[in-house]
């Protein structure tokens, strides 16, 4: 711009002192070609001030050059050289008046042609030496002006609102942000950026970032472009040192892990997606959705499952590591993230650090219990949305087990019934609450906190990290939900594919063992268990008669004991089982109760019948068969709305709350043959005090057994009644696993019961025998077989030997059960069987007399002694009849045994009385007498008489009261150290009791309740028939009597005289006399007894001095001259 005006001068040819001056915009165009510029420069950056520029000074665009500028201590340009090959004239237009413009732009143009080769040559020249020395000189004023404004001013307890770091100041306005440009432009200009050059999509509809950034950055980690690996144990749930032997003796541990997660196809980024976009509803929260996969390129997620089941000799022992993979055509995340940034530490955050991850960590707070405001990194939401078309898959890694490299066609099963979208929805569930959960919240507060520490520019950077507790693991709801959800169909996956592999295979036979025993040992012939105990194989075969024949109400034998010993009203089995259970991550699960289902439908029972001499068969059948677990499961979860509505409702968070779990089959029919090496000697050196406790049976006897094994094991099951779980688990879970299960067996169940007896008997008797193994090597152990009690050193309490704790309690015992459960137990079992009537109200325990009369002498109720039972000589002095009587009795039958009335009291403690037992029972009761039939041999010679009746007396009794007190006062020690070799020897329990002082004739002294004495006893008859058949009788009143003895009048004096008999009977029993006759029984015991100290083989017994005897009342043998009469 030029301006013109005329000269105000004197002495000028144009004046125009008045006129306005002339102002012309003109334009002067040059074109240098081929220019060439070489330059050198000198520039001093001081890095420590480049480094320490604060980044809240570069995020306003205008304050970028003076920072930068600011880490320059010297800058100058040394050299400067501009050459040039042509300068095209230049052109001047745009005057005011055209004729100027020509006149001007032909001057310039000659004038430029005269100079331009000489401003072409003096270039170089002019750049070198005017050009540089300006531009140096305006360097240096600028380094001096030039200055970094500084951040002292930022408050230091704001925070910083990302609406007005990421928006444009308009935009942030609108979003409820302040809008002032607090954080000036620069971020929303990289916001800009990356949406316009990193998130815009190229030709195949990926966003640019999966070239530029995704794919180096993933295969920097991985070695492959988008995928990202995460080696290494990513959980371990281990359950050690299993401590109940039932367990054991499957598996000593259980070992669940995850690990090698990997993800690949994250390089497959498309729209829509948000990145890092602030919410206009909260500073503080930032939206991000990504969209990734592809048809062609979907997004695959694996990670390997390993389940571990361990112990040397565990029979279940293995060790699977397998691979399940997901795939995702397509998938969308949804992710809403909250961080509170400090506003005075971002912005004096130098640059320096840029690149230091822990440093950006460390300018995030980590919420205390003083916050008065949320703080810290979290994940505030999450979704995962997935199309249709995810696949899974699974591979085996290494298994043990190799029936699981067929897992892929029951896989796709499920998945045709929907169970894998059903596990894929669970899942993401499951990953949201943990990525929101308070563990992975203590991750991210853990690396916060440390962050500081790894952070240069920070005050704390080097310290020692303070010890902190942080949040563990800990399940919630919905991962127990989810693990129950998977773990169901899993189970009834496992047992299809075991049916596969077992579909070819036939019913293997029974397996020829042989059984490892030491040289010498005297074994049990379970053909000929006569070693023994005379009458063990009498019994044995007594005992399968019993539980396998048909009662009058047509259950078996077994069914009535079970009913009555075991099984509660509604025929269940209740096992209670003390389990410390599994925990881990804050979920605990523990077994407490095994019920076993259908033990009161036996159809078939023959068991334990030898047929070899080490073999027991063993066949029953049922109609049904169960078992119903009940699991206590607890997790420590209060963040879930069903948490929240069972707290409501009653049970805490970390209550446990009972899982069912129930398996029933029916119609089915087990086959077993079991080998055993059962050493007598062992067996019958066992203490009874090691036994008294039923928890200690079965490792006891196993003690006694050198080798066990299982040679057959057959199992045929008619159908799968009931496969289910409840309890804990959502409704819809429930849905789902009952749907997916009756699909399962809807699909496979003809194929499962068709495999059952291959499966049993290839694979299960395996597994069985070795358990057996575990289980004897476990019950050889030291104290698997306790030594019985030695602090119990006084007089058994018959009250807590026999009766549960509180009805001991309740006689006045010690309520402590110290002797154990199982004579309470064999006692509630007599009890029960005492006091239960028949249809016609007679004791159900005349079932067992019928059976056990039977055995002896093949007819029901009835026992005979054939031969000589009874002979005695007596010399009778009465009113002057003096007579030498010789009375035999033999062939004694009696008959109708199984008459007794209800209810019978056997072995009943009495209040108040450690040692006395009450026993009262009725006989003859119903239909039939209680009949004694035998052959009597009376002869007689005397003064004035002389006889020889050889006659077969019988008498038939109704409804006979018996009630006997028995005081017994049997020592503790030797009580509970009784070998079970002697159980049979009477001499050994005599010497059990305790033993009273006799004198010289055997006759007691000191206290008279001590020892074994019968108190009370009492015999009476309501009525009595007396029969007689002679077969040789020199008394014409005996034939007499023979004829008469069906009359009234005869059974009401036979009746009298049968009263008058007990009476006698009760008086002699209760006497002195048999008193002192057990008395000396009772001394003489210990030296008969075996396993006694005192024990003499040839024993001759005791002496004492013949005792003259006062001669007898006349009364005593009234009755017997009566009848000799």
């Amino acid at each position: 711009e030029a301006e013109m005006k005329a000269s105000s001068l004197d002495e000028a040819v144009i004046v125009a002192n008045n006129s306005p001056p002339i102002k012309e915009q003109f334009t002067i165009e040059f074109i240098i070609s081929d220019i060439e510029i070489d330059a050198s420069i000198f520039l001093g950056i001081n890095t420590e001030t480049l480094g320490n520029l604060e980044l809240g000074s570069m995020l306003h665009s205008k304050n970028i050059l003076p920072c930068l500028l600011s880490a320059v201590d010297d800058a100058e340009i040394t050299g400067l050289s501009v050459t040039v090959s042509d300068i095209v004239p230049p052109t001047l237009s745009g005057f005011i008046d055209d004729g100027i413009d020509h006149l001007i732009s032909t001057g310039a143009v000659s004038l430029f042609e005269m100079y331009e080769k000489v401003l072409i040559r003096a270039m170089p020249n002019f750049f070198q030496i005017y050009v540089r020395d300006m531009v140096n000189d305006f360097i240096d004023d600028a380094l001096d002006v030039y200055k970094c404004p500084s951040n002292d001013d930022v408050e230091l307890e704001t925070y910083i609102d990302f609406r007005d770091m990421f928006l444009p100041s308009a935009e942030a306005a609108l979003a409820g942000g302040s809008g002032d440009g607090r954080h000036g432009n620069v971020m929303p200009w990289v916001m800009d950026i990356i949406e316009d050059q990193l998130l815009s999509s190229n030709d195949e509809g990926l966003l640019v970032i999966n070239d530029m950034l995704i794919g180096p950055l993933t295969k920097s980690q991985s070695g492959v472009e988008g995928a990202l690996k995460l080696n290494g144990t990513l959980l371990d749930l281990n359950k050690e040192e299993v401590t109940l032997d039932i367990w054991k003796a499957f598996a000593d541990n259980l070992r669940l892990t995850l690990s090698d997660l990997s993800i690949s196809g994250l390089d497959t980024l498309r729209s829509p997606v948000k990145l890092l976009e602030p919410r206009s509803s909260s500073a503080h929260l930032l939206e991000n959705q990504l969209s990734l996969g592809t048809i062609d390129r979907p997004l695959d997620v694996s990670v390997q499952f390993g389940i571990q089941v361990g112990g040397a000799t565990s029979p279940l022992a293995s060790d699977n590591i397998m691979d399940l993979q997901l795939t995702m055509p397509s998938m969308e995340i949804l992710a809403v993230l909250f961080a509170t940034v400090h506003e005075s530490r971002l912005m004096k955050f130098p640059l320096k650090d840029a690149l230091n991850y822990s440093c950006w960590l460390s300018k995030i707070p980590v919420s205390t219990e003083s916050s008065t405001i949320d703080v810290g990194l979290a994940m505030h939401y999450l979704d995962v949305l997935f199309d249709e078309g995810v696949m899974a898959k699974t591979k085996c890694v290494t298994c043990s087990n190799s029936w699981l490299e067929d897992l892929n066609s029951i896989v796709e099963f499920l998945d045709e019934n929907k169970f894998i979208s059903g596990l894929k929805s669970k899942a993401l569930a499951i990953a949201s609450d943990l990525l929101q959960g308070d563990w992975m919240q203590g991750v991210v507060d853990k690396q916060i906190t440390s962050a500081s520490q790894r952070c240069p520019h920070d005050s704390a950077f080097g310290s020692v990290v303070s010890d902190q507790t942080y949040p563990k693991f800990k399940g919630t709801r919905d991962l127990v939900d989810g693990i129950l959800y998977a773990g169901f169909p899993l189970v009834q996956v496992i047992a299809v594919i075991i049916a596969q592999k077992h579909s070819s295979l036939e019913i293997a036979p029974p397996v020829d063992m042989e059984l490892e025993v030491p040289d010498g040992v005297n074994l049990i012939d379970l053909t000929d268990m006569s070693s023994v105990a005379g009458w063990a194989d009498m019994a044995l075969e007594e005992v399968r008669n019993y539980l396998g024949g048909t009662t009058e109400s047509s259950d078996l034998g077994i069914t009535i004991m079970l009913q009555s010993f075991a099984l509660d009203g509604n025929g269940l089995l209740n096992i209670p089982i003390e389990d410390e259970g599994f925990d881990a991550g804050g979920v605990k699960l523990s077994l407490f109760g095994v019920t076993m289902v259908g033990l009161d439908s036996f159809t078939f029972f023959d068991v334990l019948k030898a047929s070899g001499p080490n073999t027991f068969g063993n066949s029953v059948k049922l109609e049904t068969l169960g078992v119903t677990l009940k699991m206590g499961l607890s997790v420590e979860d209060d963040s879930s709305e069903q948490e929240r509505m069972l707290s409501e409702q009653g049970p805490a968070a970390n209550e446990m709350e009972t899982i069912t779990v129930s398996f029933i089959l029916k119609n089915v029919a087990i086959d077993a043959s079991l080998l055993m090496a059962m050493d007598q000697d062992l067996m019958g050196e066992l203490k009874l005090g090691s036994i008294l406790d039923t928890n200690h049976i079965f490792s006891c006897l196993l003690s006694t057994v050198h080798s066990v094994g299982l040679s057959e094991f057959v199992m045929e099951i008619g159908d799968i009644e009931e496969f289910s779980i409840s309890g804990f688990i959502s409704e819809d879970t429930n849905k789902s696993i009952q749907s997916t299960t009756e699909a399962i067996l809807a699909e496979y169940k003809p194929l499962v019961l068709s495999t059952i007896p291959a499966f049993t008997s290839n694979t299960i008797r395996p597994i069985l025998h070795d358990i057996m193994q575990i289980l004897v090597g476990t019950a050889k152990d030291d104290g698997a077989c306790p030594e019985p009690e030695t602090s119990l050193d006084g007089i058994l309490d018959f009250r807590d030997l026999l009766l549960s704790e509180e009805r001991a309690m309740e006689l006045l015992g010690r309520g402590n059960s110290p002797y154990g459960n199982l004579f309470s137990l064999l006692y509630s079992f007599l009890e029960d069987l005492m006091s239960e009537t028949d249809e016609i109200g007679l004791s159900k325990m005349n079932v067992l007399m019928a059976s056990l009369t039977k055995r002896q002498s093949n007819e029901l109720g009835d026992l005979y002694y054939p031969g000589d039972i009874f002979k005695q000589d007596l010399d009778i002095a009465l009113n002057g009849l003096n007579a030498a009587i010789e009375l035999g009795v033999s062939n004694l039958r009696v008959s109708n045994i199984d008459s007794l009335g209800a209810p019978v009291k056997m072995l009943q403690p009495m209040v108040g009385e450690s040692s006395v037992l009450n026993n009262t029972a009725s006989i003859g009761v119903g239909p039939e007498p209680f009949r004694t039939e035998f052959r009597l041999l009376i002869k007689g010679k005397g003064d004035q008489v002389e006889v020889h009746n050889d006659l077969v007396l019988g008498l038939g009794l109704e409804n006979v009261g018996m009630m006997l007190e028995v005081l017994a006062q049997i020592a503790e020690q030797p009580f509970l150290n009784f070998p079970l070799q002697d159980v049979l020897n009477l001499q050994c329990w005599l010497a059990t009791v305790i033993t009273p002082a006799l004198d010289k004739y055997g006759i007691r002294v000191g206290e008279d309740d001590s020892g074994f004495v019968l108190k009370n006893l009492a015999l009476a008859v309501a009525e009595a028939r007396l029969d007689i058949e002679c077969v040789s009788c020199s008394s014409p009143l005996i034939v007499e009597m023979a004829s008469k003895l069906g009359s009234q009048e005869a059974v009401e004096d036979t009746t009298a005289v049968a009263n008058m008999i007990f009476d006698y009977l009760s008086n002699l029993l209760g006497g002195d006399f048999v008193q002192s006759g057990l008395d000396k029984l009772l001394n003489e015991a210990a030296m008969k007894c075996p396993h006694s100290p005192s024990y003499s083989q040839n024993f001759p017994g005791l002496k004492y001095d013949e005792l003259i005897l006062s001669e007898k009342s006349e009364d005593s043998y009234g009755f017997l001259i009566a009848i000799i009469a």
